[in-house]
This record gives structure tokens, sequence and C-alpha cells, in this order.
């Protein structure tokens, strides 16, 4: 029974294998389909992976390519802030420079151009150095400015280099007046680039926010230019004849830049002797 079911079992096979090679659509149609799903499956089994690999592949090489995009923006951002930086820089100078200019309009007199090469803000002492001097026609003792306010006076100068004394050092005093009053008074510094406005009775009316210009009686500065505004008013101990005013300078004197010289030639510089 067994030989005779081997046997059947061969005889199919060989219908099937010839039914294969002839096409007979009519007995092994069935068989033939089945066989076909059989290697298609086989097939895309094996195919699987491959594609599985190449779509991993084609995403890392997608992945490189936007590092590679990302790292090039970043690098033009740094490049564009760069930029922006330099510009930014550029406009603030020309609004400086436009000041100056400004300042050498309305000052009706020669002036000189310089810029600060070096500052010196100890305690004790208030200078910056400007790249202008003698041979540019600087002489100790010319008015210094910057903005719309004083920044000093000359002080020492060498054949290209000025120092000048600031508004805040110890050393120096100014003739004044409170604009809104015409109270007199004289500026003094009181270090760390700050001022006071020494000699105003306590009678006087003085307001925080009060303007401070020159009074001309010194013969050192021109009359009316900006000193700076009145930061803080005390009347001070009972025995004391005068208040004591803060004045915040109208110029940053620890910041600035560029300034213009006054041609005069008196010092403001106060004595101790």
């Amino acid at each position: 029974m067994t030989a005779y079911l081997v046997l059947a079992v061969v005889v199919f096979l060989i219908f099937v294998v010839v039914g294969l090679r002839l096409g007979s659509p009519a007995v092994v149609s069935p068989v033939k389909y089945f066989f076909v799903d059989l290697t298609g499956y086989l097939q895309k089994g094996l195919s699987g992976p491959s594609r599985w690999g190449g779509k991993l592949w084609r995403s890392y090489l997608a992945l490189q390519d936007v590092e590679l995009e990302n790292k090039a923006l970043r690098q033009e951002v740094v490049q564009l802030q760069k930029e922006i930086g330099r510009y930014r820089e550029a406009l603030i100078a020309n609004a400086r420079y436009k000041r100056l200019l400004g300042m050498k309009e309305d000052a009706g007199a020669t002036v000189i151009t310089a810029n600060v090469v070096g500052v010196d803000l100890a305690p004790w002492l208030a200078t910056i150095t400007v790249d202008q001097g003698r041979k540019d026609g600087i002489k100790p003792g010319m008015v210094v400015m910057s903005g719309a306010g004083i920044v000093g006076q000359t002080m020492e100068t060498s054949f290209h280099f000025s120092k000048v004394l600031l508004l805040s050092d110890y050393n120096s005093a100014v003739a004044a007046l409170i604009q809104r009053n015409r109270a007199r008074g004289i500026i003094k510094g009181a270090g760390e680039g700050r001022c006071y406005l020494a000699y105003v009775e306590k009678v006087v009316d003085v307001e925080v926010g009060d303007r401070i210009i020159t009074s001309g009686t010194d013969r050192i500065f021109p009359k009316g230019l900006l000193i700076g505004k009145v930061s803080s008013v005390t009347e001070g101990s009972i025995s004391d004849l005068f208040q004591e005013i803060t004045v915040t300078p109208a110029v940053d004197l620890k910041r600035v830049e560029e300034v213009v010289v006054l041609v005069t030639n008196q010092p403001f510089v106060e004595s101790h002797h």
C-alpha cells in the first residue's frame, strides 16, 4: 500500500513538473499558482533586509547632508553676527563723529579732534590720553569736550599725545552756574567719574535735575557749556554754610572715546600750594 502511495506522489510530481514546463492551465494551474506564490514570498523575504538596508543607508546619507547643511548655516550665522557687530560699531562711531562735527560748527573757534588712547582712573587720579599733541597745535590748558558736555582740560602735551585732566579728578575746578536760577558755584572733582558743586549757600533753591553750565568767570571755559545735572542735594550739617550738591557729568567720563579740543590756553587745575 505504501508503495502505491509513493508511486502516486511521484506520478503527481511528474505531472506538476511537466505541467509547469508545458504551461498546461487545465491540470496544474492551482499548483503553479501555489509555487509562484511560494517563490514570491521567499523572494520578498530575502529581498526585505536589502530594502531595509537601502532605506537605512539613504536615511543616514540624508542625515549627513542635513548635518553638513546645519554646520554651514551655523558658520554663516556666526559670520553674519560679526558683520552686524561691525555695522553697529560703525553706526555708533558715525553718530559720535556727527556730534563732534556739530560741536565744531557750534564752537565758532578752532577745534582739534582726537581719539582716546589711554585711561587712568585710579582713585586719586582721573586722566585720559589722546592721540593729538603739540604737532597738531595742542598745548596745556586747552578745554576738552565730547558730545554735548565738558570732559576736562589738557594738562601735559608731547609731540604726538596729550594728557587730559578730567572733571572728576580731585584737582579740577570749573566756575559754574545753576542754569535755572543763575546761582554760582565751583564744580570740583569727586573721583569715580563724579563731581560736586561747591560754595552754594543753603538759601539757594537747588533741585535734582538742575542743569549746571560754565559761568565763564574763570576766563578758561566759554560761558554756557554744559557740565552736567544735579543728582542729589542735602543741607549738610548745621555748621556748614553751603549745601552738599552732587553733579553727574553730561559726559560719561569713564567711557569717552573721542574728544574735541578748543583752542584756549588757560589751566583750570586748582592749586593746592
